[in-house]
């Protein structure tokens, strides 16, 4: 359990950190070094009611300081938001990295700004502490600033969401539609599936100007909405993008792309799902199997596209089902 830390913990947390900081420093990452973090810093994070231990079996795993933002060098950074809680210090124990323990910290202080009506949370890393970095962005934190004072990156994942117009982007198999519909559902707004508008009876495609026709109307028919599918190359790829508040990219692996179109399949062979248009069957051929093993040049360009919305937009990228599910339990 994640739980408030006391002083009778000092001397595990200090015992943790010089586990940390020895496996940090066998990996070539010296962002901490043997005299800090240690005890001394965990009795003032302690005095301030800002540390919080992972306890497993009465064994302290983990530790985390949480506070509100009051950095002096954080003020050099363009944030995105200003009301915001800051993660000082993450550690696990070396040998129980790897089992979700971090994540468990970032989805509690999530959590805890969310219910606090925090916007954001906050935290630094060193530039070469690439290990954080990629853990950082695979749970939503945006990359931002070099902080030159302290010699760090800041990062900073938005809280208060405001989600009006989402679009849904990714491979196909990578379930596009079904977290489309989720988020209709939790959001209560209307969801429209562009397969169902380009593909008509019997596989027939839409002629393109009928379908931007129907896709800018939606849009302007509705206020909040969301969309999922690609189409980057019709002409309303960039409007759906420069009118969308939200863009959420799904960036699985071409692995999970062909399980999910296989499943997919499996469960629809020979019939046609109740989105699609009459005749439209669940079948997998060579075209489309080689659609979905050459995306990734596609899916390079689209990412250049949509990091482009970073800071003006909330863009999420999603690297596997299991963040995303993460990330969804927090709406």
């Amino acid at each position: 359990m994640i739980r408030k830390a006391k002083h009778h913990d000092l001397d595990a947390l200090d015992r943790l950190s010089e586990r940390v900081v020895r496996d940090m420093h066998d990996n070539n990452i010296h962002q901490w070094t043997r005299t800090y973090p240690r005890k001394e810093h965990f009795a003032k994070d302690i005095a301030q009611d800002a540390l919080y231990v992972y306890e497993i079996s009465g064994c302290i795993v983990g530790a985390m300081a949480f506070y509100e933002e009051a950095d002096p060098p954080y003020k050099t950074v363009t944030w995105m938001r200003n009301h915001s809680m800051v993660i000082h210090r993450i550690l696990v124990d070396p040998q129980y990295q790897r089992h979700g323990y971090a994540a468990d910290f970032i989805d509690f202080a999530c959590a805890y700004a969310k219910d606090n009506y925090y916007e954001s949370v906050k935290i630094d890393t060193h530039p070469a502490n690439y290990r954080m970095r990629h853990f950082l962005k695979k749970h939503q934190f945006v990359e931002l600033e070099y902080i030159k004072v302290m010699h760090r990156i800041a990062f900073e994942r938005i809280i208060k969401q405001t989600m009006n117009r989402i679009v849904v982007l990714g491979n196909s198999g990578t379930g596009k539609t079904t977290l489309a519909r989720i988020l209709g559902a939790k959001l209560n707004v209307p969801h429209l599936p562009l397969d169902t508008v380009y593909w008509q009876k019997n596989w027939t495609s839409l002629p393109k100007p009928e379908f931007s026709k129907i896709v800018r109307g939606f849009m302007h028919k509705f206020d909040r909405y969301v969309i999922d599918g690609n189409y980057t190359n019709t002409d309303t790829f960039m409007d759906r993008l420069n009118h969308a508040d939200t863009i959420i990219l799904l960036d699985y692996a071409i692995t999970e792309a062909i399980k999910g179109i296989t499943e997919r399949e499996a469960k629809y062979r020979h019939r046609y799902r109740s989105d699609m248009a009459t005749g439209c069957y669940e079948n997998i051929d060579q075209e489309f199997l080689e659609y979905v093993y050459r995306f990734n040049p596609k899916m390079r360009r689209m990412k250049a596209i949509v990091n482009q919305f970073q800071g003006q937009k909330l863009v999420l990228t999603f690297k596997t089902r299991k963040c995303l599910m993460r990330w969804l339990d927090t709406i």
